[in-house]
């Protein structure tokens, strides 16, 4: 197998695949199309087989049962979908976007690697993280590394000067949308503040889109109140196939119009840019706040701090209308190469990752002379510095009023903090007589931290987070709390009650699948063919 590793951008609506050449340069890969980016889509075909990526979009047409697309929102969910009978997760249906992707770029360049580093949203939590981690190993790849997408676009785009250079990406996805702020120059990132909207893409823009063609088509159609397009599978599929490329084309001109039909009903429908605007100007002003959000707490963090560069990063930042609010908000703009810049980041650092391989057949048995190293060029390891994407607290309960209490949320470590970091607390007994204490971790689930249970996600809780066999304990005795957030994110809970010296330790790299899930989801990806 090769020394080489892919990089890859496993995005919500396009992917793409890059490596480092030998001479040290990353390069994209096409696919078998021709085309730098992979949709990122799955038909599921009746013989077991599946689909990915244009054939799969085209296909999607005429059969939308049983294609999967967007994925990547449901990544880290409990989320089951079931295709001609067999029962997909996003993970499992990720690692099938992930298994043609490598398939397609080692066919392409006759090679043989299995190593990859694959990018997430900045935003993406820990069950997110780990989930995209084990799509990749459902896929049967060895993952060298997990890094946020902004880190990987920093290091395609800002770390060749010797100079340290500010930077904020802004990075607008078909399906995830991030601003982080990162200080970079040549072999280092130090990211400093992360925001964004895991919700929020392309895919929305999309949507209004096709509201706003859908709402013409109504009326210029004179459709009466029974008519409903909308409830029509093979109107709604052609109309959504052709508001992507409506879209593109709105990038670059001021109109663009769609042969729409309906039963008898034939209309060419019309949509300026200028409607475009107006009808996603909520989301355009929804990514400036951001910006401006995510600056703010970097000024915060970092007094003094000023942005050198002002790079946009993911399809959906070539909207004019992004580049255009931007402007108007003070800020400074840079166009990239949008959709590549993550990709090429992703195979620098994972190469920067991966040990010179030595040729063993360089020498001959007993010779003193040192081994040679493989032909090419080799990029400086990374360095990344990176910050915790959301805070990390545990469950308490207090008393409102006598034998009446009411649980909370501590945070222990905040959105922004720099990893690795630790945190602590002293909780105390809840009641007299008290055998056993509970400390559920839970993760930020908004933009801002909140106190109630129900705004949060629970990471870990149950027996593994439970100190039970306490001697009756007094009501306000003390359990001592600990939290470690490592470098890639992990948070791991020690909790001690220190009278008895009990305690446990949970390591939070939770996901819904378990490791006999993943087996089993390996295997039944192996079996499956795919196809371009």
């Amino acid at each position: 197998m090769s020394d080489k590793v892919y990089g890859i951008d496993l995005g919500t609506t396009y992917s793409a695949v890059a490596l480092v050449n030998d001479l040290g340069l990353p390069e994209i890969i096409k696919n078998f199309e021709g085309h730098d980016t992979t949709p990122s889509v799955v038909y599921f075909n009746d013989d077991g087989s599946a689909f990915i990526g244009g054939q799969a979009k085209r296909t999607q047409i005429a059969d939308p049962e049983n294609a999967c697309a967007l994925i990547k929102r449901h990544i880290g969910e409990d989320y089951k979908i079931e295709f001609r009978g067999n029962v997909h997760t996003p993970e499992t249906i990720s690692a099938l976007i992930l298994k043609e992707l490598v398939n397609n770029a080692n066919s392409q360049n006759g090679l043989d690697i299995g190593r990859a580093v694959i990018t997430v949203p900045a935003y993406f939590g820990i069950r997110e993280r780990q989930a995209t981690r084990q799509a990749g190993e459902i896929a049967g790849l060895e993952v060298v590394g997990i890094i946020p997408e902004p880190v990987a676009a920093a290091i395609a785009l800002g770390t060749s000067q010797e100079e340290e250079q500010t930077l904020l990406v802004f990075d607008l996805g078909g399906g995830t949308f991030d601003t982080t702020i990162l200080k970079a120059q040549a072999g280092k990132v130090d990211v400093v503040a992360i925001d964004g909207e895991r919700l929020l893409g392309g895919a929305d823009w999309d949507q209004r889109l096709e509201d706003l063609f859908l709402e013409k088509f109504r009326n210029q159609a004179a459709l009466g109140g029974d008519a409903d397009p909308s409830a029509d599978d093979e109107f709604m599929t052609d109309l959504r196939v052709q508001v992507e490329d409506a879209k593109k084309a709105l990038t670059i001109r001021q109109v663009t119009n769609l042969l729409l039909r309906y039963g008898d009903k034939r209309e060419k429908v019309e949509i300026t840019r200028e409607e475009f605007e107006a009808a996603t100007a909520d989301l355009v002003e929804l990514t400036v706040v951001t910006a401006q959000r995510v600056l703010k707490t970097a000024q915060d963090k970092s007094p003094g701090l000023t942005i050198d560069r002002f790079l946009l990063v993911g399809g959906s930042s070539r909207m004019p209308m992004i580049e255009n609010a931007l402007k108007a908000a003070g800020f400074s703009p840079e166009r990239t190469d949008y959709d590549l810049s993550v990709a090429k980041g992703a195979a620098i650092y994972g190469q920067g990752e991966v040990p010179a391989y030595v040729d063993p057949d360089s020498v001959e048995a007993g010779s003193d002379e040192t081994p040679k190293s493989v032909p090419g060029v080799r990029p400086a390891r990374v360095a990344v510095t990176n910050v915790l994407p959301r805070g990390v607290g545990v469950q308490f309960a207090r008393e409102t009023e006598p034998e009446k209490y009411e649980d909370y949320i501590e945070f222990l470590a905040h959105a922004n903090d720099t990893l690795p970091l630790d945190g602590h607390a002293t909780g105390g007994i809840l009641r007299d007589g008290q055998t056993s204490v509970e400390v559920p971790l839970y993760e930020q689930g908004g933009v801002g931290e909140s106190e109630k249970p129900e705004d949060n996600k629970a990471l870990v809780s149950g027996p593994s987070t439970t100190i039970t066999g306490l001697p009756p304990m007094r009501k306000g005795d003390p359990i001592e709390i600990k939290l470690h957030v490592s470098e890639e994110g992990i948070a791991t809970l020690s909790v001690t009650e220190p009278k008895t010296g009990r305690s446990f330790t949970a390591e939070a790299a939770v996901s819904v699948l378990s490791g006999s899930d993943v087996e089993e989801s390996r295997i039944m990806v192996a079996k499956t063919d795919v196809r371009s």
